[in-house]
C-alpha cells in the first residue's frame, strides 16, 4: 500500500529492496533489456545538456578504476576497428590541415619512408634529420629561397615544399652515412611548388 508521506514511502521501498535485493536486481535488468533504446536516447540526452558533469564523472571513475577503464577501451577498439581507423583518419587530416608542423613531419616521415623502400627506420624522422620540427622551420626560414609570401601554414602542395639540395636520387640509400647526410637538414631547402616539380630529381 502506497504511503501518502514521500519519506515514509521511500523507506519502505528501501526496506523492500533490501529483503527483496535479487528479484530487484532481477526486475530492473529485465527493464533495461526491454527499454534499451529510451535508456541510450536518455543517456545522450543528458550527455548533451550535462557535458561538463558527464565529463567530470567519466574522469573520476577513470582515475579510481585504471584498469577496468584500459580493458573497457582495449575491448570497445576490438569490437570496433573501423571507427577506430575512421577517427584516427579524420584526426590525421584535421591536423594536416591545422598543425603546420604534424603536416612536416608526417610528410618527412612519408617520404623517408619511401626512401627507405620498405625497410625499418631505426631513428624517428626528426632525430634522422637532426634538429627538432620548430628548428627545422627556423632552418628553412633561414635558407636563400625562402620568399617573403612563405609561411609555415602555407607549407605543402599549391604553397612551398621541402626540397633536397642534392637530390634523394643522386645519394645511395644503401650507405647509412649517405643517406644520413641526404636527409640532414643542411640538405633540405624550402622551394616554390612548381618550382620543386620542375626541378625533379636535379
Amino acid at each position: 500500500m502506497p504511503y501518502k508521506d514521500p519519506e515514509k514511502q521511500r523507506e519502505a521501498n528501501r526496506k523492500w529492496n533490501a529483503v527483496n535485493l535479487e528479484k530487484e536486481r532481477e526486475r530492473k535488468r529485465k527493464w533495461a533489456a526491454a527499454n534499451a533504446e529510451k535508456i541510450k536516447e536518455a543517456n545522450r540526452k543528458y550527455e548533451a545538456a550535462n557535458p561538463e558533469k558527464v565529463r567530470e564523472t567519466k574522469e573520476k571513475w577513470r582515475a579510481a578504476n585504471r584498469e577496468k577503464a584500459r580493458e573497457a577501451s582495449r575491448k570497445w577498439e576490438a569490437e570496433n576497428r573501423e571507427k577506430v581507423r575512421e577517427t584516427k583518419r579524420k584526426y590525421a587530416a584535421y591536423r594536416r590541415a591545422t598543425d603546420p608542423n604534424f603536416r612536416l613531419r608526417t610528410n618527412l616521415r612519408n617520404s623517408l619512408c619511401k626512401a627507405l623502400q620498405g625497410r625499418s627506420k631505426s631513428a624517428s624522422t626528426m632525430k634522422i634529420i637532426g634538429c627538432t620540427v620548430e628548428e627545422l622551420f627556423e632552418h628553412f626560414e633561414s635558407c636563400s629561397t625562402w620568399e617573403p609570401w612563405m609561411t609555415r601554414e602555407n607549407y605543402g602542395k599549391g604553397g612551398w615544399d621541402v626540397d633536397h639540395i642534392i637530390a634523394i636520387a643522386k645519394w645511395d640509400d644503401n650507405c647509412p652515412l649517405q643517406f644520413i647526410a641526404c636527409w640532414d637538414k643542411s640538405n633540405l631547402q624550402p622551394l616554390e611548388h612548381m618550382a620543386n616539380i620542375k626541378k625533379g630529381a636535379k
